[in-house]
């Protein structure tokens, strides 16, 4: 029967390849990956496995030694992600998927896409700057910036790690179309080249980026300025297309967190240990330490939710949008009684550009 589920596995998923984009057909839609786990197949049925994820993901390997190698990874993280899937205990729950970075091992993805959020050296300045005055009330059930059309598509940082770039023009993007009504698409790039007190694809900090955005008078578009996922050059000739008067801070509070996500996108750091293979659901912070303040990865909360009674953040990550719940993750949010700094400390520090809104200005946040 398991020969024949996979013959039948393999046919099905590869007429929806031809049908579709990896993206709208991918393996993580099926539930029965369980019965590829190396204890109840063969090598033989792996290897295909393997193959039919090389396909989908377009990954090719320089020699038959590399392949090798990356398919005892792939088996080893099919084996662990069946393990933890079978431990869910609410089809709510978070749960785990053969994602673009199943030949990764953990420490090579570690290596490549996160990175320890160290304070920035004016860190003291930025702890003066007004937490968010915490009086909002009446507060809606729910609120989704991407169903507003306030968010930008979800981009793939690539092994560049510019996700603070990412989420920092994504907080510029959502800023500026509830102000403007106009949502236009903004240079990740160009923090990455520009910003002297960043390290571009080594890493970066979220509030310097905003800052030099202030500091610059403005940022120019991904049209004109766009991603290579590289360290490059500033451009000086770059244009001042969308401009930010001021910084905001929301510090270890999730009050002043929920109502600067009610009026607006906002960036936040978070702990990303364990988030390898996330394919959906609501993450409990199960491999992150409960009264910590380590982050490894910059995000942007484009909105809130509850499901099943149980409330989280939506946020928007830069792996692309064949990770997670198409590019997004779903988090706890509401636990500061056993998270004192939320959920894989997503509530520390929040940060959100601050954009006037003028006599001309088309609409508000309660009009989009």
């Amino acid at each position: 029967m398991t020969k024949l589920f996979l013959l039948f596995f393999l046919h099905v998923s590869l007429i929806c390849l031809s049908l579709t984009t990896p993206s709208e057909c991918s393996i993580l839609r099926y539930d029965q990956l369980d019965r590829f786990s190396s204890s109840s197949s063969s090598e033989e049925q792996v290897f295909e496995l393997f193959q039919l994820w090389q396909k989908e993901h377009g990954r090719e390997y320089g020699n038959s030694g590399e392949k090798a190698n990356r398919l005892q990874i792939f088996q080893r993280n099919l084996r662990y992600i069946n393990e933890m899937n079978a431990k869910r205990k609410s089809p709510f729950q978070y749960r785990f998927g053969l994602n673009k970075f199943a030949d990764m091992s953990p420490e090579e993805f570690k290596k490549t896409y996160t990175q320890e959020i160290k304070m920035p050296s004016n860190w003291d300045n930025i702890r003066n700057l007004k937490d968010d005055d915490d009086s909002c009330e009446n507060l809606p059930a729910s609120v989704n910036w991407t169903a507003k059309g306030a968010v930008t598509e979800v981009r793939d940082q690539g092994n560049c790690l510019s996700h603070w770039a990412f989420s920092v023009s994504g907080a510029i993007e959502g800023i500026n179309k509830i102000v403007t009504g106009k949502l236009i698409s903004l240079s990740a790039q160009q923090l990455v080249d520009c910003d002297p007190a960043s390290n571009g694809c080594a890493g970066g900090f979220y509030f310097n980026a905003f800052g030099w955005v202030i500091d610059n008078g403005g940022i120019d578009t991904e049209a004109n300025y766009p991603y290579i996922a590289q360290n490059g050059t500033c451009k000086e000739d770059a244009k001042k297309v969308v401009s930010i008067e001021n910084l905001g801070a929301v510090l270890n509070s999730e009050e002043g967190l929920l109502c600067s996500v009610s009026k607006q996108p906002v960036s936040v750091s978070l702990d990303a240990t364990g988030l390898q293979f996330y394919a959906g659901g609501i993450y409990d912070g199960e491999f992150c330490t409960k009264n910590s303040t380590f982050t490894t990865l910059v995000a942007l909360i484009v909105g809130y939710d509850s499901m099943d009674g149980e409330d989280y953040w939506i946020v928007k990550n830069s792996w692309g949008k064949d990770w997670g719940e198409k590019g997004y993750l779903l988090i706890r949010r509401n636990v500061t009684d056993e998270w004192p700094n939320g959920v894989c400390a997503i509530n520390f520090a929040g940060g959100f550009p601050i954009k006037m809104v003028s006599s001309s200005s088309p609409l508000l946040s309660s009009d989009i």
